[in-house]
């Protein structure tokens, strides 16, 4: 018999960031996993042989077999999840990736707010085996019960990626064939105001789901549509036959893939670059008093030694649908408090390290917590719970919240140190 309750267990660790960082960021796990997989699974191929060749059936072939099936399908996994798999199928010509990154400069930004609203279901139940014993359980459900997603409106949006140059001359040297480009987006506000509305929207999104269920998941995503992160660009006239995904593909199911990622690798060097895009919830970038403050930092291409080479006037977005008014001085004296969420994107003056035009990265730009919570709501986020007397389906604040004497219902402990207070479960 199966009882449902509303109350959390508090025990479990169900949280997690995505902006964690590595605790070792030098070691490639997916590498090493590859590898373990690969062993893994020549022994068992060996050992399945082996009780093939018996005149009479070994009493561990079957879990042999079943560990061989396991592991292939795991290593088949890891394979194609690999980042060389992921360069070897968007393999391009210099023209190809010319094309691109034309697209690429051109392709409006976007900021969705996604979230999820969800309890658990305490759940007992008993079973009884062969011999009559009964065992007594529980284990805990999460039931969501509201998603959405929402995406962020502004007014118009710029391309700031400055020379998208391509280091042909270290590929030369080093007598490689091709470029492993790992192409990245960086997406800011172009003014203190755009941040203020920014800070507005999202705080809208949390108030009219917040409330919709004892937790809520939020998650903060900035991107370029259609964005292709691994490409490997041909830079040579020689192009060998074997490197291509089919022949990745072939090697897998071998068993064999590790040695020819050895391989083909020594034919690659590797190269990064960001796509940079500016957005203005009020202001029109593209207005020609902008144009002298952002000229340095339109995208310009500099491919395989200039044999792909364009400046082009500039790339911008308008949507005069989600156009605001101009902002008033008491809107710009409040947000002026957000001058220092706004980037100020240098331009290299060419040394050893940069070529002349290229954007200096500043890897500040690039961090924002996609999980963070608006001020008001920071006391019942992440792994904190609202207590059902706040709760409301439909999503509706509380009487009084915005206030300063306003406080939120969490969790409270229950039973003898069975739970810890405004926690998730932990397994």
């Amino acid at each position: 018999m199966i009882h449902r309750y509303t109350q959390i267990p508090q025990n479990h660790d169900y949280y997690q960031n995505n902006n964690k960082k590595s605790f070792c960021p030098n070691i490639n796990i997916g590498k090493i996993l590859c590898w373990v997989f690969s062993f893994t699974t020549w022994i068992c191929i060996a050992l399945s042989v082996h009780f093939l060749t018996l005149d009479y059936k070994h009493e561990n072939s079957n879990a042999c077999y079943i560990a061989l099936v396991v592991s292939y399908l795991i290593y088949i996994i890891m394979e194609f999840c690999s980042s060389t798999s992921k360069y070897l199928r968007n393999k391009k010509t210099g023209q190809e990736m010319y094309d691109t990154m034309g697209t690429f400069f051109s392709s409006p930004p976007s900021i969705i707010f996604d979230c999820q609203c969800y309890h658990y279901n305490i759940v007992h139940y008993s079973t009884t085996d062969k011999k009559g014993n009964t065992s007594y359980h529980t284990r805990h459900e999460k039931m969501i019960t509201y998603s959405e997603s929402y995406s962020l409106p502004y007014y118009s949006a710029r391309d700031v990626s400055g020379l998208f140059y391509i280091n042909c001359d270290e590929a030369y040297i080093k007598k490689k064939l091709y470029i492993k480009l790992e192409l990245k987006e960086e997406i800011n506000f172009a003014d203190e105001i755009s941040y203020m509305d920014y800070e507005y929207y999202k705080e809208q999104f949390w108030r009219r789901n917040r409330f919709r269920d004892v937790y809520m998941d939020f998650n903060e995503t900035r991107k370029v549509p259609g964005l292709v992160h691994h490409n490997l660009i041909k830079i040579s006239q020689k192009d060998p036959w074997f490197v291509n995904f089919g022949f990745f593909m072939i090697f897998t199911l071998l068993t064999i893939c590790e040695f020819y990622k050895l391989y083909i690798n020594t034919l690659f060097v590797y190269q990064q670059f960001k796509i940079r895009k500016i957005i203005s919830t009020r202001y029109d970038l593209n207005a020609p008093d902008n144009e002298e403050k952002y000229a340095k930092l339109n995208p310009q291409l500099n491919l395989i030694r200039e044999q792909y080479k364009y400046e082009p006037d500039s790339y911008n977005y308008i949507n005069k649908e989600t156009q605001l008014d101009l902002p008033t001085q008491e809107e710009l004296e409040m947000a002026y408090k957000y001058k220092d969420k706004i980037p100020d994107y240098k331009i290299s003056l060419g040394d050893e390290q940069t070529k002349e035009g290229v954007i200096i990265d500043n890897p500040n730009y690039s961090n924002y917590d996609s999980n963070e919570p608006p001020m008001a709501f920071k006391p019942v986020s992440g792994e904190i719970g609202l207590d059902e007397s706040q709760i409301n389906v439909e999503g509706a604040a509380p009487v009084g919240f915005g206030q300063p004497d306003f406080q939120f219902n969490v969790i409270p402990p229950k039973g003898n140190g069975e739970y810890m207070p405004n926690q998730k479960p932990r397994y």
